[in-house]
């Protein structure tokens, strides 16, 4: 993992005039680059006016979703009907969830794929949306606007984390791979935290950090880690690849952020009553 903080500004945006054009629509217009990233928080343009991020059907969702281990990493799915949705933030229009896996490493510091400050965490979390203006993410990922993923950065921690309880029971029966079970919505309980419509986060114009490596990405980081026990993030490590290995790592490095390819530091507000 390279943890080399990069120098970031942005030339191509006027924060301070949006009259005509709204500051998503000037997101949207953000060069992409490559993911994963390191991210000086700092040094990047703070923005505090986006719309808060709206989330729907997540862990209240009535339906129940599948977990299954790839052989490269712990996935999770909604059948088609009953898809959660994403909007708001520095998004143009609804976008459909997809699915949702995760990123690791043997230790607990080089499991995430982003690197906030130089700060690396044992694991990363990505949710995978699709614009709605797109049939299917397939069609999606051939255009600009077509993907947003949200990452959110997993600090290990002695004591277990009772949100994540269902979301483990599940890894427990996944541990083979093209292994699959039953989950209930509430295993993305651990979602559900006051960080997520008022906590800050960073947003640029990215790619996928797995082969194709397409650049059609609008990438949301939050910067305020979730916190999981050390023996529930085991259970992820535990799951076995090809020939019954471990899958030890699934992480891609750091990539060079280009200048001009800018990241924006959102801190959320309230939406008023």
């Amino acid at each position: 993992m390279v943890n080399k903080i990069i120098k970031l500004y942005l030339p191509t945006i006027n924060v301070t005039s949006s009259k005509t054009v709204s500051e998503a629509e000037q997101i949207s217009k953000l060069r992409a680059s490559q993911s994963p990233i390191a991210i000086s928080v700092q040094r990047c343009p703070t923005w505090s006016s986006l719309d808060p991020l709206q989330f729907r059907g997540y862990w209240d969702n009535s339906a129940n979703g599948t977990l299954l281990n790839t052989g490269q990493t712990a996935y999770f799915t909604f059948e088609s009907s009953a898809r959660p949705r994403l909007s708001g933030g520095p998004l143009i229009g609804e976008y459909i969830f997809e699915q949702m896996h995760f990123h690791w490493s043997v230790d607990d510091f080089t499991g995430c794929e982003h690197v906030l400050d130089g700060h690396g965490y044992a694991a990363e979390c990505h949710l995978v949306h699709y614009n709605t203006k797109y049939q299917s993410l397939e069609a999606a990922v051939a255009h600009p606007d077509g993907l947003a993923v949200v990452g959110f950065l997993l600090e290990v921690v002695d004591a277990p984390n009772p949100s994540f309880d269902e979301f483990v029971e599940g890894l427990e029966k996944i541990k083979k791979r093209d292994q699959t079970c039953e989950v209930s919505s509430e295993s993305l309980a651990w979602m559900d935290r006051e960080d997520l419509s008022n906590g800050n986060y960073v947003t640029y114009k990215g790619s996928l950090t797995t082969p194709p490596y397409t650049e059609c990405v609008t990438w949301i980081i939050y910067e305020k880690p979730v916190h999981i026990g050390s023996e529930q993030l085991g259970l992820l490590r535990q799951l076995e690849g090809p020939d019954s290995i471990p899958i030890e790592r699934n992480v891609r490095p750091t990539q060079r952020h280009p200048p001009g390819h800018s990241v924006i530091y959102v801190k959320q507000v309230k939406a008023k009553l």
